[in-house]
């Protein structure tokens, strides 16, 4: 026969045990948000760095520009694509750009990277595909 008094600790016991759990979970969660924070806060400190570089390869492009008559076309090397495919998926994982705006997203990085007036459709895809 249990004692009352066995019953009423057992009843603490459980009750000790779902508060740390409930405080275990609580933290988990907490940690979990803080990692995403920070996630976004890394997102965002890498897409302004890249908006950086592009202003300042516009305004090279645009002193250059002046300087010479007949400028050579622009093009972007396999490590500036890599950067900017890097920078269109923090993009899209940070602000969950939905698919369909996808292509204008990367258009814009290109366009504002390479200070030019066209993309090349092919790059668009690469930097687009899954």
């Amino acid at each position: 026969m249990l004692d009352t008094h066995d019953t009423h600790i057992d009843i603490a016991r459980a009750a000790i045990e779902a508060t740390f759990l409930l405080r275990r979970h609580s933290m988990v969660a907490n940690a979990a948000f803080r990692r995403d924070i920070d996630h976004s806060r890394r997102v965002l400190a890498a897409s302004r760095e890249l908006l950086k570089r592009l202003r300042q390869s516009h305004g090279d492009d645009t002193a250059r520009a002046w300087a010479d008559a007949d400028p050579a076309p622009f093009t972007i090397s396999a490590f500036d694509a890599d950067v900017l495919r890097a920078a269109f998926r923090d993009l899209v994982l940070g602000t969950s750009v939905p698919e369909c705006q996808w292509r204008d997203l990367a258009k814009t990085l290109v366009l504002g990277y390479a200070g030019c007036d066209e993309v090349q459709i092919g790059l668009l895809d690469w930097i687009t595909r899954k």
